[in-house]
């Protein structure tokens, strides 16, 4: 992560960069000492000495990228006892970090895991921009056509030759769309990978099947057969008597029948009296075999959750395989978008079952590289896999054998190496391999650079970013419409937020208030010259530019 992070600051943001470490020749050490105009410390441990021999005082932003949340969160402590410094620190423990975030004034906690989650989502849905984000309580995706819309809000991103246009305007025809993601999971639709909500009588259908076993399934419609049956012969006996009996008296006399509240008819014809004797016995059976299915199913559903097995056929779902910090995400994401997801994983104890079992997705426990536990989550059956387990070995034998199963299968890996990604995906003809290193070090890059960054979206060589500012009292933008910001190949606002309520693409004759906070995509060029608009004009001075960014790995 460290290195795929000085690369990304180097290359892209053409910022001058010192690295802690404590050793060059150790892990990433000797990689990161080629990469050109980047200075290299030497001490195993980050104190005032480490701080001081990076220049910590002149720097503009420092990231703290140890494996280890305590020890990255003492260090943020020291370093802002020294100066006042962006921070941007790695954090697995999304919760603490959370928590602790506000209370360390202009610090920044990410984690990885979320950020590079969406990717591994859109890959596996086989989008053309993976690229999901969690902003203000909604999801935002990345849509490829015009047609993909519907009547969701949208705001295009990308258009002109080669998607060379960024945030274009009603002259350029857009080819890449922001969408804000329904909230309802089971309603939603994920349009750009055409997945459509199945029709109510194959819902309908699944249900029964799992209600009913095979064996109860055949039971009913014996027993529903011999009811049909019975109408007719009823209906038949009286076809000729000159009675108007037609099907409609006939099927109300076989409901009483089993129902058990018809009286015997002494007179009737034996064809009527076998019907009666018929309909009355199925239905007392049809009694205690609804109950029988109604008590299994509950006990079945139980059992099935804990044994770590699926209770009935799914189709058309995505099979991820680990429940770790990235696997987690996945999967929910999933879920919130509307898609079916079943999840793998060998140990039952983790964290990431419980958060499944609270999203109502269905575990499988087991080896992902076994056959039999792929053929458990059916794997026949699914519209992609996704394996981000921590070991590489077993994602790749995951993905082989799921594809030995289904030559056509869509895979998608996570491999720890990007250099191994991009081989094994070209070499082994699979659908994605990415890194969450790769993935997550824009992000990483724009939070050190800019703390008003919120996301990024990759078009190309090119980045639109997801940002957001408050309206401070005083600035230039206090009382003025949104239209004042929103403009082409720059800024679009997304929506404004006061307190807890939220306006999605609020009318842009609306005036900014003090204190309002505006979500928007843009330019790192528009973004910057926006958020000195909503500053104060006797604001803190800009932050000094070219110096180190100090950061440890």
């Amino acid at each position: 992560m460290a290195f795929r992070l000085v690369e990304e600051l180097v290359f892209r943001h053409r910022e001058n960069v010192t690295v802690i470490l404590p050793s060059r020749r150790r892990n990433h050490g000797p990689q990161i000492s080629r990469v050109p105009t980047v200075r290299v410390v030497e001490n195993d441990q980050l104190d005032a000495d480490a701080f001081s021999s990076a220049r910590i005082t002149q720097a503009k932003a420092l990231a703290l990228m140890a494996q280890d949340d305590v020890g990255n969160i003492h260090a943020a402590l020291r370093a802002l006892e020294i100066t006042e410094i962006r921070v941007v620190v790695r954090c697995f423990n999304t919760n603490l970090g959370n928590r602790i975030e506000p209370l360390l004034g202009d610090c920044t906690l990410l984690s990885d895991a979320s950020m590079a989650s969406p990717s591994f989502v859109a890959a596996a849905l086989g989008e053309v921009a993976p690229r999901y984000s969690q902003v203000l309580g909604r999801t935002l995706y990345v849509t490829a056509s015009a047609s993909d819309r519907g009547d969701r809000l949208t705001w295009p991103i990308a258009g002109g030759p080669d998607e060379g246009v960024l945030l274009p305007g009603e002259e350029v025809e857009p080819s890449l769309f922001v969408t804000v993601a329904t909230r309802r999971p089971r309603r939603a639709l994920v349009t750009a990978s055409k997945h459509r909500v199945r029709s109510l009588a194959t819902r309908l259908w699944d249900e029964l099947r799992e209600i009913l076993d095979r064996k109860l399934r055949f039971i009913t419609l014996f027993l529903v057969a011999v009811i049909v049956l019975g109408s007719f012969l009823i209906w038949n006996s009286h076809k000729g008597d000159g009675q108007s009996f037609g099907w409609l008296e006939s099927a109300y006399v076989v409901i009483l029948a089993a129902a058990g509240g018809i009286d015997p008819v002494t007179g009737a014809e034996f064809a009527e009296k076998f019907a009666h004797v018929l309909v009355a016995i199925s239905g007392v059976l049809l009694v205690p075999i609804f109950t029988a299915s109604i008590v299994e199913n509950m006990v079945g559903r139980r059992l099935a959750a804990e044994a770590g097995r699926l209770r009935g056929p799914i189709s058309d779902h995505v099979i991820v395989v680990g429940l770790g910090n990235v696997g987690t995400r996945i999967a929910v994401q999933l879920r919130n978008l509307g898609v079916p997801v079943v999840a793998i994983e060998r140990n039952a104890r983790c964290h990431g079952v419980d958060v499944a079992r609270s999203q109502d997705i269905p575990v499988v426990y087991g080896d992902a590289s076994q056959l039999e536990t792929l053929h458990a989550a059916q794997v026949r059956t699914c519209r992609s896999l996704v394996a981000v387990t921590s070991n590489d070995i077993v994602n790749l034998e995951a993905a082989l054998h799921a594809r030995s199963i289904r030559q056509d299968l869509r895979t998608v890996l996570r491999l720890f190496e990007q250099d191994l990604a991009e081989r094994v995906q070209k070499h082994f003809d699979i659908s994605a391999s990415l890194s969450v290193a790769g993935v997550a070090a824009a992000e990483f890059a724009a939070a050190m650079t800019d703390r008003n960054v919120k996301g990024t979206i990759p078009v190309g060589r090119h980045l639109v970013l997801i940002g957001e500012f408050t309206v401070e009292d005083g600035s230039e933008l206090a009382g003025q419409p949104l239209s004042q910001i929103d403009a082409d190949e720059s800024l679009r606002v997304l929506a404004i937020s006061k307190v807890d309520e939220t306006d999605w693409a609020p009318d842009p004759q609306r005036l900014m208030d003090p204190g309002d906070t505006v979500l928007v995509l843009a330019t790192r060029r528009g973004l910057a010259a926006t958020v000195r608009r909503a500053a104060p004009s006797t604001g803190p001075e800009e932050p000094r530019l070219g110096q180190p960014s100090p950061f440890r790995p």
